[in-house]
């Protein structure tokens, strides 16, 4: 039976992708998790294992796009010959005039599939966007595309759309101006008046997809945020002795902080978990994600199981993660299974604020600026001593505060006994 090569999950924002390079051609024979084909999103590229041994197959073909669990092509048996119908995942093309009987499942050419259709002006659009703009009934023609070469993409298919409602919705209140009856108008869109624009700045391709995925967690999660300031003595000599430890690794509290994140999340599991339709699931397995700043955004890369593993090779880990993220190499497997996040901004001055949460995920933890402080000790004395404020936002839905309160004194525990080791 033909297995299916899909276009795995990669993290926060990442919903399409493009075939950018076959590594193996159709039709060669390949082992099991070997490298197939390399597949560009909007952050980073990445290399596609093949999922079990045989005969490669490829669907899409380099420029092709999919979005997450879209096909990308199959690995066979040796003589097996591959299904004639593209599988229900995989945008199928209306048929056109004298196609025949409409009902029956079309198959699609590879030659159709994954290339940009001419528009006017000889401008291409993927496949996502064409089928996104006929599901709004956007006209390619009107929309100005943002992807390579001027590509319509499906994230310019959806800000045309939103661009037509908001100028719809001001020329109905326009209209109605005058009349006793007319509804309130609609707020103001663009610059102020009299303000020059300086730049035009696309909410497309990464941006974008974090800002739908920001305001999507916030719309349908119940977050609240607890803070707390601990003492972080522990915490860089913990890190002096690591970078001691670890000379050839850039060392960040990274490491450190995802340890103790993780062995507090194994005491207080409430919030290792994620809400599936009307039922919480508790996961058996703490993986934490590590917030990393790119060009255009932000990746999560992924340690696994950080409470029971050495901090020095949680630190090279982290470091390797880190440049690969820079350089736009990460491998799927680099940002799956995380089931909290920590993000730290503490190295760009910021003292405390407010992280959202990266669904499913039901907590998440931010960390701010170490720094000398005031600081009253167990024995009643004020002195300055290294602070660090902890941000932790969670489901309210998942779990109560108290909860939450118990994971955010772990966490502050297992700081304070940190050693480096």
């Amino acid at each position: 039976m033909p297995v299916e090569i899909v276009m795995p999950s990669l993290g926060m924002y990442t919903i399409e992708g493009e075939v950018t390079k076959w590594l193996v051609p159709s039709g060669a024979a390949v082992e099991g998790d070997q490298p197939v084909l390399e597949l560009t999103t909007e952050k980073s590229t990445v290399e596609i294992t093949a999922p079990t041994a045989g005969i490669l197959h490829h669907v899409l073909p380099v420029g092709g796009q999919v979005k997450v669990q879209g096909l990308l092509g199959y690995i066979l048996a040796p003589g097996e010959a591959p299904p004639a119908v593209v599988p229900p995942h995989l945008p199928v093309p209306s048929p056109t005039r004298g196609d025949g009987d409409l009902r029956r499942p079309t198959a699609v050419p590879l030659s159709r599939l994954g290339r940009g259709a001419r528009g006017e002006g000889d401008r291409s659009a993927s496949p996502l966007a064409r089928r996104r703009s006929a599901e709004l009934g956007v006209d390619l023609a009107q929309v100005t595309g943002t992807g390579p070469g001027g590509r319509i993409t499906e994230a310019d298919v959806d800000a045309a759309a939103t661009r037509r409602v908001a100028a719809g919705g001001a020329a109905a209140a326009a209209g109605a101006a005058g009349s006793a009856a007319a509804a309130p108008p609609a707020l103001p869109l663009g610059a102020p008046p009299g303000v020059p624009v300086v730049r035009r700045v696309p909410l497309s391709g990464m941006r974008g997809l974090i800002a739908r995925r920001m305001q999507h967690s916030l719309a349908t999660t119940a977050q609240l945020t607890l803070t707390r300031e601990i003492e972080a003595t522990a915490l860089v000599r913990a890190r002096e002795t690591l970078a001691a430890t670890a000379p050839d690794s850039r060392v960040s509290y990274d490491a450190l902080l995802a340890k103790a994140l993780a062995a507090a999340l194994l005491e207080h599991p409430a919030l290792n978990a994620v809400v599936e339709g009307q039922t919480i699931l508790v996961l058996g397995a703490v993986h934490v994600g590590v917030a990393a700043a790119v060009d255009g955004g932000l990746v999560v890369p992924v340690l696994r199981d950080p409470a029971h593993r050495p901090a020095v090779e949680l630190a090279r880990e982290l470091a390797t993660l880190a440049e690969r993220a820079r350089r736009g190499y990460l491998r799927p497997e680099d940002m799956e299974g995380g089931t909290i996040t920590l993000t730290n901004l503490g190295a760009h001055g910021v003292d405390t604020f407010t992280p959202i949460l990266n669904p499913p995920q039901s907590a998440i933890l931010g960390v701010g600026r170490i720094a000398p402080r005031p600081f009253v000790g167990q024995d009643g004395q004020l002195t300055a001593r290294p602070t660090v404020h902890l941000s932790l936002t969670f489901d309210h839905r998942v779990a109560d505060g108290v909860a939450a309160a118990a994971l955010l004194d772990a966490v502050a525990r297992h700081c304070a006994a940190l050693d480096g080791t």
